[in-house]
């Protein structure tokens, strides 16, 4: 009985103002915190959305506005897998068919996405643990859809910025194939950091999402 008063309490305080459940500490992302927010658990860093809240909205949007569910996916790249958001979206809300192979170098994200998330419940999700960059200079197979969701908290890596590692990336789309590249662009060095990612895709497009994320969708010719 108070067990369930308990919880019901829980979920009218994530309505309202949300409940903090848990505290983690990442080697690489630095404080972690689960939240219940409106009765669903979401992950953030110190200053951004890792998982399931505004993260989750803006791939939502991106998907939607590149028609994802009406395109012929196989094979997805991941570099970036967080607790979860994108396959989830792939898989449970777009239904597709397809094989997703994530990179995450954040071990700590795999532990909370399968105590919490329940990650493992995808079959066609292949994780790998390793640093993006590596992975991606040894990849020798080719992918319909690939996503750089490639954070540090809000920062992207310098790494993953440089043209060695675009044009390396750039190789592992099928002809038609589409590369989507989410960075946060709320600073003016961050805003700087995109629009020279932007010169290199000169005629991809850019979707603004959630008043911070700026997403290029650049599709191989």
């Amino acid at each position: 009985m108070f067990k369930q008063l308990k919880k019901r309490i829980q979920t009218i305080e994530s309505y309202l103002w949300g409940v903090k459940i848990q505290t983690y500490q990442s080697i690489l992302n630095g404080k972690l915190e689960l939240w219940l927010i409106n009765n669903h658990k979401v992950l953030n860093s110190a200053h951004a959305n890792q998982s399931f809240d505004s993260m989750h909205r803006i791939f939502q949007k991106v998907f939607r506005e590149t028609a994802i569910k009406n395109r012929t996916i196989n094979n997805v790249l991941l570099l970036g897998l967080g607790c979860g958001s994108i396959p989830t979206i792939l898989f449970e809300e777009l239904h597709l068919n397809c094989s997703i192979t994530a990179v995450d170098h954040d071990k700590m994200m795999l532990q909370i996405a399968q105590e919490h998330f329940d990650i493992q419940r995808f079959k066609k999700l292949t994780i790998i643990i390793d640093d993006a960059l590596k992975y991606v200079d040894e990849c020798n197979s080719n992918f319909e859809l690939i996503i750089v969701d490639l954070f540090y908290d809000d920062q992207v890596p310098g790494q993953f910025l440089e043209t060695t590692f675009i044009e390396k990336v750039s190789s592992l789309l099928n002809t038609n194939g589409l590369l989507i590249f989410n960075m946060i662009t709320q600073t003016k060095l961050q805003k700087e950091k995109f629009e020279e990612l932007h010169k290199y895709f000169a005629h991809a497009d850019v979707i603004k999402a959630n008043g911070s994320n700026s997403i290029i969708v650049h599709q191989k010719q």
